[in-house]
């Protein structure tokens, strides 16, 4: 897990992220450059709308465009070292350098919204070249990117203090985190690697409140930022971040959250063919042949899956819990904390054959046997009844000879990763009273909020 930043002056001077600062008392807003992913069809153009036209800048100063594109819709074109802009008839009308040294921004002063594609987005729009792929970056302000994030996160329904909680939580994360794709050429990206982000059209006034009420505010351990990961659910206790990764940091600790012990989230089910399982492990390179057996081995303080044990055809794997969520797929496993059913029902029954001759007795699968009879026919038998003669005359044997199951069973609790902020405890505790700052701190062990 990557340590937060120690100072958050310095490291804006270092990474070149406090460009176009705007005062607020004595805070500072900064840009932060987000990868788009979900508004794009092609990997080789996109298509720009701004009601005002577009303006041309360079990133480092913003308060005075290059080049003004009157036209209203323009489409950026991947052409060798450069990117086209051109117009509907395919004319060029400028050509940006592929190093994301000039931004373009829309010629428009209430709401500067550009579209891309059919999504909008508050700030600019910074293009890269990386592979022959052109990359589509929004570079705008922090709390502006915090504005299409909350409501993405958080429900925008959820009282006040709740939403105050996630907006710092989420601002600290950012902040934490924002290294993560710095070799990229870019901050973050807009999905659930770094934090869910849908631009413009998913602003809310409330969430939008939250975020300007806790301008510049963060969570700090020892005067750093803190990495405020967060989760939906932790159904009565949070996890420590040592047992989902394995890096332990003291703020990240396990504790008993009685906020979140009546969400919908608190039991589930669902079952799996042992064959969709597979080709899950498959894709994720686990090869152990035909799954045949799932083993819990290990499990936390609070009872989730730390480990457990593939048992297929040709070999056994151990993985962890989490591990085993994302290949799963985080919606279908909600969290490390269940149980599997129906993995047991793979055994089968083994019997021991001697002969006159013999001294080793043979082992043999009954589910895979049958008697003949002098002929070599095989009689017919009634369910799992077998007649065999022995000494002292003929017997009946009945055998539970179960039909190994081709489908599992899994049940849990809760929803995410569990470490950290829990989302739906977080809504209780603000509509029990509980200050933004108070949620915070109940579930961030020891740290300050300011």
């Amino acid at each position: 897990m990557k340590r937060a930043i120690s100072f958050i002056i310095v490291f804006l001077i270092t990474f070149g992220l406090f460009l176009n600062g705007i005062a607020y008392g004595d805070s500072m807003e900064y840009f932060i450059n987000v990868k788009l992913s979900r508004p794009l069809v092609q990997n080789d153009y996109v298509k720009l709308t701004s009601e005002g036209g577009f303006f041309i800048y360079p990133i480092e100063d913003k308060d005075n465009p290059l080049f003004f594109l009157e036209e209203t819709t323009i489409t950026a074109v991947l052409n060798k070292g450069s990117i086209d802009l051109i117009n509907s008839d395919k004319n060029v009308l400028y050509s940006l350098p592929s190093d994301g040294s000039l931004v373009i921004g829309p010629n428009t002063i209430e709401e500067p919204i550009i579209i891309v594609e059919k999504d909008s987005y508050r700030g600019y729009i910074k293009l890269l070249v990386n592979n022959n792929e052109l990359i589509v970056i929004n570079h705008l302000y922090l709390d502006h990117y915090l504005y299409g994030v909350v409501p993405r996160e958080m429900s925008y329904t959820s009282p006040m203090e709740a939403l105050k909680a996630q907006a710092v939580a989420s601002r600290s994360f950012a902040l934490s985190n924002i290294n993560k794709h710095i070799h990229e050429g870019f901050n973050l990206c807009d999905t659930e690697h770094c934090q869910v982000y849908g631009g413009y059209i998913y602003e809310r006034p409330t969430t939008n409140q939250a975020i300007d009420e806790t301008n510049n505010i963060l969570i700090y351990y020892n005067g750093e930022v803190i990495e405020a990961l967060y989760h939906s659910t932790s159904s009565g206790y949070t996890e420590d971040s040592s047992n989902v990764w394995g890096g332990s940091l003291p703020y990240l600790k396990s504790v008993e959250d009685h906020f979140s012990l009546d969400s919908p989230h608190n039991n589930w089910s669902f079952s799996i063919k042992l064959s969709d399982l597979n080709e899950k492990l498959m894709a994720a390179g686990i090869n152990i042949g035909e799954l045949q057996n799932i083993e819990i081995i290990e499990t936390t303080s609070t009872n989730k899956v730390k480990n457990l044990k593939l048992i297929g055809s040709l070999g056994e794997e151990i993985i962890t819990g989490e591990r085993f969520r994302i290949i799963m797929g985080g919606t279908t496993l909600k969290s490390a904390w269940f149980d599997i059913k129906g993995a047991s029902s793979n055994t089968v029954n083994y019997a021991y054959v001697i002969d006159g001759s013999s001294i080793e007795p043979k082992v043999i699968d009954i589910s895979k046997a049958h008697i003949v009879d002098g002929n070599s026919r095989r009689p017919v038998t009634r369910s799992g009844l077998i007649r065999a003669r022995g000494d002292d005359g003929v017997k009946n044997y009945e055998l539970n000879l179960s039909i190994p199951s081709n489908e599992l069973i899994i049940e849990g609790s809760g929803y995410g990763h569990g470490v950290g902020m829990s989302q739906y405890g977080a809504k209780k505790m603000a509509e029990y009273g509980y200050s933004f700052e108070e949620i915070l701190k109940f579930y961030y062990t020891g740290v300050d909020v300011f």
